[in-house]
């Protein structure tokens, strides 16, 4: 194999798995870790990849995509699937919450298609008008300090708000996922302090996170992989699910 195919390939390799180390490409490639060292470094050159102790990691993005509603047209069928899977979890007369998230939309709106009978607490104005005249569904709605760039209130008065709900599941949008530093971003401070405490208040969390959030990040990390009970996603890595099943996270 010419070593620029070989370039080619461990790129993708690392963009998929998000870390490969330098043994495994080493036996896969069938080439000596020095070889191996020397093509991380001429990748990391060429802003492809970024070399880390004992291989390389995808270079992680932040696409500052704040605008909550304009991202309801990007990866629609894909996340129409998670909210699906999301809604199975749901038993009947279940208290749940649903944050500031498109996917989070989508499962109030198959509720309300469903006319599932559960409590919906929530601090997104979009999921309020999806579930406002549902009357299978009482609604909870989270105020405080309007974020109208997220579509929603955050803020001291909405965690106080908090204060006296307890969640059976609790669903949490993400901008970024980190397994090799443990980290689950979001890009506000304050919807980072209040997914938080809806963490703190749940008796079972998901993630709702596509399979690029593994390659982006945001500005604030609220949350480590085993705060969570759970992830949803449309397609995993074969090393993102070793991951995740070594943190103990249920995957869907």
């Amino acid at each position: 194999m010419l070593a620029k195919e070989r370039h080619s390939r461990i790129v993708q390799d690392v963009n998929e798995a998000g870390f490969v180390s330098v043994r495994d490409l080493s036996q896969r490639y069938e080439v000596t870790e020095d070889c191996i060292r020397k093509d991380l470094r001429s990748l990391e050159d060429a802003h492809l990849l970024e070399r880390i102790h004992g291989g390389a990691a995808a270079i992680r993005q932040n696409i500052h995509a704040y605008d909550a509603l304009s991202r309801q047209d990007q990866n629609i069928e894909e996340k129409k699937i998670m909210a699906e899977k999301a809604v199975s979890l749901i038993h009947e007369q279940e208290v749940i919450y649903l944050d500031l998230s498109t996917t989070s939309l989508r499962i109030a709106e198959i509720l309300a298609e469903q006319k599932r009978h559960v409590t919906v607490a929530t601090n997104m104005i979009a999921i309020l008008d999806a579930l406002k005249k549902q009357d299978s569904v009482s609604l909870i709605f989270i105020g405080g300090a309007l974020n109208a760039t997220h579509d929603g209130f955050t803020g001291t008065l909405a965690r106080q708000a908090l204060s006296c709900l307890r969640f059976d599941q609790a669903f949490l949008g993400v901008v970024g996922v980190d397994l090799r530093t443990r980290s689950i971003t979001t890009y506000d401070p304050d919807d980072a302090a209040l997914k938080q405490a809806v963490l703190e208040r749940a008796q079972a969390s998901y993630m709702l996170c596509e399979h690029e959030k593994f390659q982006q990040e945001g500005h604030c990390v609220y949350a480590g992989p085993d705060d969570f009970s759970g992830i949803i996603s449309d397609r995993l890595s074969e090393q993102e699910e070793k991951q995740l099943r070594q943190f103990g996270i249920r995957i869907v």
